[in-house]
């Protein structure tokens, strides 16, 4: 009796599809060993049954069977390619993604604009963004939460209302007496809008109050501001808010407060903004530290 032939079984390896895009697959014939081959490989780069369907022109449903008669990729490694896919698409178009979140966009919806996966543009977003693009962020975020409840005719009309009531120029401190009592804008308020009390008092009409003979030099000068703010950054480790700056320099006549910074300097938004940059710049340009041996030498 001739021996009965034995079948010989394939243990081919999975076949590595680098750029699928660019593959014949689609002319090979359905249920054909390459085809198979081809779909194993994309599913273990991550690409979804959805995508794979697509681009055989078959159900998602029937990828999903050839996949389970041939045994597809490990569901652990699937998840683990599908996520590092993301995270490259997501890297490729970082520049679109970091400028969406400095214009105070959500990570989420960032990612829904770009057709992107959401937890990928988040871990994106961790890895590449800078100081500046976080300043930028929380700059346009108060922004947009920022609401003008005064317009520049409503200050000038409460600046009148003060200078009638005094019977001349009112002094800033006169005009943040009378604005508590009468709900009128704060002088903070005028300050930022109109940029300082003299081009407010301007505004309005008035001559601002003139000047003694013995005038006295103006202490915090913009130069000085910023020598205090960098100090301030330099104590602290980070830039600081409003809040936190105005609770440090606290009881410490050699800093400014946070009213001179803005009224010299402008919206305290910008201000961290500049800092941020000088932050990042300083970075940049900080020299490697050498090594020991070499600085001996």
């Amino acid at each position: 009796m001739p021996p009965t032939p034995t079948r010989k079984t394939s243990h081919a390896p999975l076949l590595t599809v680098l750029d699928p895009a660019s593959c014949d697959d689609c002319a090979l014939a359905p249920g054909s060993l390459q085809r198979v081959r081809q779909m194993q490989a994309l599913r273990q780069q991550g690409w979804s049954l959805d995508e794979i369907a697509l681009r055989f022109g078959v159900s998602r449903e029937r990828v999903r069977q050839i996949l389970r008669a041939h045994g597809g990729p490990d569901a652990h490694d699937i998840a683990t390619a599908r996520r590092r896919r993301a995270e490259v698409r997501a890297e490729e178009r970082v520049a679109e993604l970091l400028a969406l979140w400095r214009a105070g966009e959500q990570p989420r919806r960032a990612a829904d604009k770009l057709g992107l996966q959401a937890a990928a543009c988040q871990s994106t977003i961790e890895r590449f963004a800078t100081d500046v693009d976080r300043a930028a962020r929380k700059a346009s975020m108060a922004g947009a939460r920022r609401v003008q409840t005064y317009s520049d005719h409503d200050i000038i009309l409460a600046l009148t209302s003060v200078s009638t009531r005094v019977g001349r120029v009112p002094s800033a401190k006169e005009y943040a007496a009378h604005a508590r009592v009468l709900n009128y804008p704060s002088l903070p308020t005028v300050l930022n809008r109109m940029g300082g009390w003299t081009n407010a008092v301007r505004a309005a009409g008035m001559q601002p109050l003139s000047t003694p003979a013995r005038a006295r030099t103006r202490r915090w000068t913009e130069e000085s501001c910023w020598a205090a703010l960098c100090s301030v950054v330099e104590e602290l480790g980070e830039i600081p808010t409003v809040v936190s700056y105005e609770r440090h320099a606290a009881g410490r006549p050699e800093l400014p407060s946070a009213a001179t910074l803005r009224n010299r300097l402008g919206r305290w938004s910008s201000i961290a903004t500049q800092l941020a940059a000088q932050r990042e710049l300083a970075r940049v340009v900080q020299p490697p530290a050498q090594p020991l041996s070499a600085a001996a030498t």
